[in-house]
């Protein structure tokens, strides 16, 4: 999993402290962008009468309100996920994670058809036919699309239990850099009444290890570690048990004092420790613009508790203690995954905390769609009347996503199943209604094999 491919030279400090990123998902969907809208679909349209810069038009206005639908509809399922936020700029907010491949379904249609009804019907192309064009271009962006997922570590399967490990891909592709993934945040937290998949919480820890708890620790918070997962790689990187963490990614693992409360009376007690020489690692304001957060920075444990004593009878203020290590796991980077700790004085060593692992489904629809592209052009000379290979594509996935949907991790509603899945069922019998219209309502192309073009009105042909 590579959510940051690479970073822009000569960019650094623009974006982040490594420089502008370039993200393995949003590199994905430029890649299938290219590839089915600028390449591989105006040498089909052309076959149908249709300009080929005509159809680059169609699929920019399909691609945005793709897009849109996609993030809209993830929005809709797990409206938790965005509580306290400001919606508007969330919406834009793809990298963050967050969309759902159906919800892209209904808005490109949606772009499709203010498409057909104010340019394609001045081309007099037939809807269908049009369809049956870039049906494959569809199974091709999806194939392309989930690798852009797999990179992201979003949309990720189950856990792989013992049993399965003899799965294909399932224990060797299935495991993702911990402290980046998407998956993280389910498998870390422990689990609530409210959750619908319970047995996917509390799966691990942060690092791979435990840590012993701070108030047996002889007033000093910073982390000791307690125990090690089973094939923890920081075991292997040669940390051990009730070894003390003194430093992270090449900095002191200080002892930290969190403030949080009204604006002014943190600011005030900010402003007071810098007068006397303390060290302020971060001060930021929540959304509401009314709390604020500071993180005071000390290198002696008891400076850090008697700060915390004084602060005791400010009702403004909230207090706690705590380290540098845990912090820097909350706010960790998307795009990085190795971690550097020392312990103890003794040389700092580097490891890649990962997750327990999951069947990557999103690399079992990469593989389903390729398949579904070639049964889609190996069946298109054969079709029976214009139509049938969309038919055929909208079948083909929805079959695909109900059974991938049975080993993903994704909330159930009615009779069990996801929302996904759901929508699976609408798509399936939708295919099945639109195939029976069109036998009893579109012409029977003749038997034998039939080009893409038949039967499309040909482009003028100006005279020199």
């Amino acid at each position: 999993m590579y959510q940051v491919l690479f970073h822009i030279p000569f960019t650094a400090g623009w974006a982040s402290p490594d420089g502008v990123p370039i993200y393995g998902f949003g590199a994905m969907l430029f890649l299938t962008f290219i590839l089915t809208a600028m390449w591989w679909g105006p040498r089909r349209v052309v076959q149908i009468g249709l300009p080929r810069e005509r159809f680059q038009d169609m699929a920019i206005l399909v691609f945005l309100f793709g897009i849109a639908g996609a993030r809209l509809l993830y929005m809709l399922q797990f409206p938790n996920q965005f509580v306290g936020q400001n919606l508007f700029l969330a919406f834009f907010q793809i990298w963050n994670g967050g969309i759902v491949f159906y919800g892209s379904v209904f808005g490109g249609l949606f772009g499709y058809y203010l498409f057909y009804k104010y340019v394609l019907k001045k081309f007099r192309v037939s809807g269908w036919k049009m369809a049956d064009t870039i049906a494959p271009l569809i199974a091709l962006g999806m194939a392309i699309g989930r690798i852009g997922c797999y990179l992201n570590g979003c949309c990720w399967g189950q856990p792989v239990c013992e049993e399965c490990q003899p799965v294909p891909l399932a224990a060797s592709l299935g495991e993702f850099p911990l402290l980046s993934a998407h998956a993280r945040e389910q498998v870390l937290k422990p689990a609530t009444a409210d959750d619908k998949r319970p047995e996917i919480r509390g799966l691990q820890t942060s690092t791979g290890f435990s840590l012993q708890p701070r108030d047996e620790r002889l007033g000093d918070p910073r982390s000791v570690i307690a125990a090690f997962e089973p094939r923890s790689a920081a075991k292997e990187a040669g940390l051990e048990k009730n070894q003390r963490i003194t430093s992270v990614n090449g900095q002191p693992n200080r002892v930290v004092l969190e403030l949080r409360g009204a604006k002014d009376a943190v600011n005030a007690a900010v402003e007071q420790f810098e007068k006397a020489g303390g060290l302020v690692l971060s001060q930021r304001e929540d959304e509401d613009k009314l709390t604020t957060v500071a993180r005071l920075g000390y290198d002696d444990p008891a400076g850090a508790f008697r700060d915390r004593k004084l602060l005791a009878g400010n009702p403004d203020i909230f207090t706690s203690v705590t380290d540098v290590l845990n912090l820097t796991i909350i706010d960790w980077p998307k795009g990085r995954a190795e971690l550097e700790l020392g312990v103890d004085g003794k040389e700092p060593v580097k490891f890649t905390p990962r997750t327990v692992p999951f069947f990557p489904t999103q690399l079992y629809e990469t593989v389903s769609m390729l398949l579904l592209v070639f049964l889609l052009l190996a069946f298109q000379p054969f079709r029976r009347h214009d139509g049938q290979i969309v038919v055929v594509l909208m079948l083909g996935y929805s079959i695909h996503r109900f059974l991938n949907e049975a080993i993903r991790t994704e909330p159930t509603y009615a009779l069990g199943l996801t929302l996904s899945q759901w929508i699976s069922v609408g798509i399936f019998t939708a295919a099945v209604v639109i195939e029976v219209y069109l036998r009893r309502t579109m012409p029977k192309l003749p038997a034998g094999e039939v080009p893409l073009s038949y039967g499309a009105p040909q482009p003028e042909v100006k005279a020199a």
